[in-house]
């Protein structure tokens, strides 16, 4: 949200770039004697021409690892913290993933990777499959290429009620125009355990890209998409909400969920972005 506020619209380093949109990571197959459920820590991270530093998309430590099943073999992805912009400068992704053992000596490297991302300039937002495979493992990575975007980030602020308990099973995702078809996860929950703090929904995601501007070729009206869904406890009751935002360069703006008793603020910051670090820095971002 370094520019959320900015006034200075003529600033020739702060406008809308292309960016990358992480949807999943999923660990695709494993091999050299590793047996699923796997406990899975380490880090998932992307560096771009911004500063060069991690922008982590995935962090777990050896005493919080995750774990991970056959049926169900994607990370649970936490980032970024900032919009990924992408340049003619490559970008990169950077994998450290561990399986945990009995014991720490047990430990066994799951991926060590570092990916390079370059792309001459498609003429529409696109979705990308990109497969790596290490040692002991096979990673599939899907993610976005976002033309002309500006960074949204999501709030959820809990204003009255309480999430019904006969629903127990609760998702929030976004997604924009360009890629209706692919949902960005925010939140996900069981149990009927809505993840609440100081009134407001802990969201492991919130970062999302947004086209301000339809390229050329993009037969669409720029918006992101912010989605709730929710089942009961026999899994054959279904619930869903879908609000819609029109992108800004700055500023913010916000939509109400009603749900049965419950009632959701779904605010969104918006901020142009830049490729050069200084303009961060004096920004204290």
């Amino acid at each position: 949200m370094c520019f959320t506020d900015s006034r200075d619209l003529d600033c020739t380093f702060i406008s809308m770039q292309p960016t990358l949109q992480v949807f999943s990571i999923k660990i695709e197959e494993v091999t050299g004697g590793l047996d699923w459920p796997l406990d899975v820590y380490g880090v998932v991270a992307v560096r771009d021409v911004v500063d060069h530093k991690r922008n982590v998309i995935f962090y777990r430590e050896r005493d919080n690892c995750q774990t991970v099943h056959s049926e169900d073999p994607f990370l649970s992805l936490t980032g970024p913290t900032r919009a990924v912009v992408v340049t003619v400068h490559p970008t990169y992704f950077e994998v450290d993933l561990k399986v945990k053992g009995t014991v720490e000596s047990d430990d066994k490297d799951l991926s060590l990777l570092a990916l390079c991302y370059t792309c001459n300039g498609p003429c529409t937002s696109w979705d990308i499959t990109r497969v790596a495979t290490s040692k002991l493992s096979t990673l599939k990575l899907n993610f976005g290429h976002i033309l002309n975007s500006v960074e949204a980030t999501i709030t959820v602020d809990i204003l009255a009620g309480q999430w019904p308990k006969e629903y127990t099973k609760g998702l929030f995702t976004a997604s924009t125009e360009s890629l209706r078809g692919k949902e960005l996860t925010l939140v996900s929950f069981e149990d009927g355990n809505l993840p609440v703090e100081d009134g407001e929904l802990k969201l492991a995601r919130r970062v999302v890209s947004v086209e301000l501007v339809a390229p050329e070729e993009g037969n669409f009206k720029p918006k992101l998409l912010v989605s709730m869904k929710a089942l009961n406890v026999n899994e054959n009751g279904k619930v869903e909400r879908l609000l819609s935002f029109k992108p800004k360069s700055r500023g913010s703006n916000s939509r109400i969920i009603k749900f049965d008793q419950c009632e959701m603020k779904v605010s969104v910051a918006w901020s142009r972005l830049s490729t050069f670090r200084g303009i961060y820095v004096l920004c204290g971002c």
